[in-house]
């Protein structure tokens, strides 16, 4: 199992480490309801320095991301990101990332750290015949976190660029304690704030005006997972997978069929969207006695039609929640469902997607 490269700061100050993505990372370092609400009240870091860095250049780094794609980044001007998933000729699911334009022949990805080698070797084998040069730099860089809605004010003093002046989804070369990051206005929680990229020589040295300096309190992964479930953001493996695609896992609006471009899975994806998905992502609400988790049967009138992805007690609403990965004629909004939780059914309604939305998200 890989270590972060600010391990032994998370093990100093007694936190609880597990595996995740193949990495030893800190779950929580007290309670993770108490980290949870701090990201939805004031702000705290994240270490998710798991997640997989790719550089690309050349001239032919452009055609090569409208070629892999089904979301088109061919709008994008300089500064912008872009989320999309990565599909198989059959619209399977490798993987989802965002993809971030520095300029025209310079372009950066986050992916998830699970699928990191695979999708570097899925990348190189299409770049193979195309002016592109593709770099894993996942092992020389950190990435941190910094969500909630006092993350940018805190920042700001402290930045070149301040977070708040990029629009959501941006991103920007800066400088942030006078320390050289990649600075995006991304994230994974629902709530405002932005992503930093560091070398990881300098790692130690910006985590510690972080939450040193200016006391923002380190997070950890559990909080992280039930911040992106209110949020109803889809986790790679579970909302994602490769036997699905994403028409039917709640990313219609990341394929862009108009036009003539070709890409990989483009046929496959017209295809299904052309007879109609089979399945669709859905949100519950467990209405009754119960918390829904991954593999727990999904049934209506009794019958299965399907599988809760992700479910948890969400803090912030004080209800148990869930995605399901359902029969597209049980995933319409109001229709009532049983979970199968501990060998009983347990009533369950589907409810409107995201659970939670801080409306100065996009702000």
């Amino acid at each position: 199992m890989k270590s972060l490269p600010l391990d032994a700061w998370h093990t100093a100050r007694g936190a609880k480490m597990g595996a995740f993505a193949g990495y030893s990372m800190p779950l929580y370092y007290g309670k993770p309801i108490e980290e949870h609400h701090t990201v939805r009240r004031t702000a705290g870091v994240f270490d998710i320095s798991h997640m997989g860095q790719f550089t690309l250049t050349g001239a032919g780094a452009l055609e090569l991301l409208r070629r892999v794609l089904p979301n088109d980044v061919s709008a994008l001007a300089d500064g912008d990101a872009l989320y999309s998933p990565l599909c198989r000729e059959d619209g399977g699911v490798l993987d989802d990332l965002i993809v971030y334009r520095q300029s025209g022949t310079q372009w950066r990805l986050i992916v998830n750290g699970a699928t990191r080698e695979k999708d570097l070797a899925w990348l190189l084998q299409h770049a193979a015949r195309r002016e592109a040069i593709l770099e894993d730099v996942s092992d020389d860089h950190a990435l941190f976190a910094i969500q909630g809605p006092r993350a940018s004010a805190l920042l700001a003093p402290h930045c070149l660029r301040a977070p708040h002046s990029l629009k959501y989804y941006a991103c920007a070369e800066t400088t942030c304690f006078g320390i050289p990051v990649f600075l995006a206005r991304t994230g994974y929680t629902g709530e405002p704030g932005c992503e930093v990229s560091v070398e990881r020589c300098r790692a130690a040295e910006l985590w510690e005006r972080l939450t040193g300096d200016l006391g923002i309190p380190p997070i950890g992964l559990a909080a992280r997972d039930t911040l992106r479930l209110e949020a109803a953001l889809p986790l790679y493996g579970h909302e994602l997978r490769e036997e699905w695609n994403p028409l039917e896992c709640g990313l219609a609006w990341t394929v862009k069929l108009g036009g003539p471009r070709e890409f990989i899975g483009r046929a496959s994806l017209e295809r299904i969207r052309a007879a109609g998905p089979s399945h669709a992502q859905a949100g519950l609400e467990i209405t009754g006695r119960g918390i829904a988790r991954e593999g727990h049967r999904v049934l209506h009138d009794g019958q299965p039609v399907g599988v809760v992805t992700s479910g948890t007690f969400s803090p912030t609403l004080g209800k148990a929640i869930a995605l399901a990965h359902l029969e597209a004629r049980a995933a319409r909004p109001g229709t009532g469902l049983q979970i199968e939780i501990r060998g009983a059914a347990v009533d369950a309604i589907v409810v409107p997607r995201p659970f939670y939305r801080n409306p100065a998200l996009r702000a």
